[in-house]
């Protein structure tokens, strides 16, 4: 079982070397990084700013939060990196995992204290208004398991890169 894990583990390495095997995969992947590196930090600590993305977000980000910030951009330039590889070597790439987890990754900083969340219950309640009173426990589960819905995010982006990574081996012949 372990050394099943172990192969399958094996194998992202061996198709990052076949994805990035051009100088311009190279820094398009590192500028995809940055630039998400950036979206990520700034979006992060957006529950400790009122729900302000910014650079302002910039003062509030923790360690952990970088280090999250850091994770999240390596897994999401390195899951796109390997799709476009596939895509270029005729593979049908679906990297939903990478998707969802991205967009989980950023469903709580954003919902949980920005009235994107009250503004969306409002306009639903107005045609029913039976779903009025439940923006503030929707609001308040967010913010109570931030860090589990983190972590299932980069649970689904380490699925997605590893989707990626085994559709993008399939096609390197």
């Amino acid at each position: 079982m372990i050394a099943a894990f172990y192969q399958r583990v094996e194998m992202v390495p061996r198709a990052l070397q076949f994805a990035l095997g051009s100088r311009r995969a190279v820094i398009g992947t590192m500028v995809l990084f940055v630039a998400a590196l950036g979206f990520y930090a700034m979006l992060l600590p957006a529950t400790s700013t009122g729900g302000v993305v910014g650079l302002v977000s910039l003062r509030f980000l923790t360690p952990g939060q970088f280090v999250l910030a850091l994770i999240m951009a390596v897994l999401l330039a390195l899951t796109v990196t390997l799709g476009v590889y596939g895509i270029r070597q005729g593979a049908r790439v679906g990297p939903t995992g990478t998707v969802l987890g991205a967009v989980l990754a950023t469903l709580p900083a954003l919902l949980c204290c920005t009235p994107i969340l009250p503004l969306a219950i409002a306009t639903i309640a107005s045609v029913l208004p039976a779903v009025g009173h439940l923006g503030l426990p929707i609001q308040g589960f967010i913010a109570t398991h931030e860090g589990a819905i983190y972590g299932v995010a980069i649970a689904l982006m380490l699925w997605g890169l590893y989707s990626s990574a085994r559709r993008a081996l399939s096609c390197a012949c």
